[in-house]
């Protein structure tokens, strides 16, 4: 019996990097798996894979667009309907657009912020229902220690001029602080949150729209494998350590300072994604 047999966990962004990692780990430790997956025939590749792996339970692809709140809705869906429980959320699906144009999503967010960020905040809402019935449970958001460029009045680049990796640094930051205003909002359901920086990886779908250069350059600063960035994650969703461990930011499986933690900005970083959810 794995750490994980009987465990239902959602992994978002699973097919390739890190997530394809925390997939195939938590496939070993015998849990069972929804894989939310942009590309569904990865998503299926992936699931079949998994399946041979010789402690896993169920696994399952399940297609999402992170981008698109009506794809989030859909997704949410199918695993409330098929699953009687939900152990742990993975939010882990992510962009970074590299040198590409500012583009937005079908409802017009642009998209990095509607992927990176708007994708955890709903996907979270949409299934915590499930995780509070299921309890105790766990939100484990991947974020990044690469976090800055908050700017609450111009989170989608409309005014500032665009560029692609101030605005993913910006959804890092995003990611940590609505996990801390969620984490607020679990208190008393026996549901945590928290979020864990992975390090430099550069072997990732994540800079698949990177230009060669800046990537030769990411490869002479060394990092670190898909595996070494993913294991954090592994951790925060099975190790009976955390148990009941809430809003706390993790490196190296050891809680690390947070420059992002202010009640007051997170709230209207809230209320800001709240908005663009109706």
């Amino acid at each position: 019996m794995g750490l994980m047999s009987g465990k239902s966990v959602v992994i978002t962004g699973p097919t390739s990097g890190i997530g394809r990692e925390i997939a195939r780990r938590l496939a070993g430790l015998g849990a069972n798996l929804v894989l939310g997956c942009r590309d569904a025939a990865a998503g299926s590749a992936l699931s079949a894979e998994l399946r041979g792996t010789a402690a896993a339970g169920s696994v399952e692809a399940v297609q999402v667009d992170l981008a698109s709140r009506a794809s989030i809705e859909r997704f949410a869906a199918v695993v409330r309907d098929g699953h009687q429980r939900l152990d742990v959320l993975v939010n882990n699906a992510a962009v970074s657009r590299g040198e590409q144009p500012w583009a937005k999503s079908d409802e017009g967010i642009e998209l990095t912020f509607a992927t990176n960020v708007l994708g955890y905040f709903r996907t979270s809402l949409l299934l915590r229902p499930l995780l509070e019935k299921s309890a105790p449970a766990r939100i484990v958001n991947v974020a990044s220690t690469f976090a800055s460029d908050l700017d609450l009045d111009d989170l989608q680049f409309q005014r500032r001029p665009w560029e692609a990796m101030k605005a993913y640094a910006q959804s890092k930051a995003c990611d940590r602080l609505l996990t801390w205003a969620l984490a607020r909002r679990l208190e008393g359901t026996r549901v945590t949150a928290n979020a864990m920086a992975p390090g430099l990886i550069v072997d990732t779908g994540l800079y698949r729209h990177t230009p060669p250069d800046v990537m030769a350059r990411l490869r002479q600063r060394g990092g670190r494998t898909p595996a070494e960035g993913a294991d954090t994650a592994v951790w925060l969703a099975s190790t009976p350590e955390v148990e009941g461990v809430t809003g706390v930011f993790f490196e190296n499986r050891k809680e690390i300072p947070c420059s992002f933690r202010n009640r007051d900005v997170e709230e209207r970083l809230w209320d800001i994604c709240e908005s663009l959810s109706k």
